[in-house]
């Protein structure tokens, strides 16, 4: 049995929506857990991104 490969289609209805080849690709990547340093850094830097955009000096932390 041969693989599937549908063609290329702008879907112009309601239902499911074309994904971006950018999306597929990240989506084809390997997957890290949460415990991975690759993680951790990310979500450092995202931590900062929050902060620099909600405008705060504060530490995010979980709420009790």
């Amino acid at each position: 049995m041969k693989s599937f490969n549908p063609p290329i289609r702008t879907l112009m209805g309601p239902g499911p929506s074309d994904v971006h080849p950018r999306i597929l690709s990240a989506m084809a990547r390997p997957t890290i857990g949460h415990l991975d340093p690759a993680f951790v850094g990310m979500m450092d830097e995202t931590k900062a991104g929050l902060q620099y955009a909600f405008q705060t000096k504060n530490e995010p932390g979980f709420f009790a």
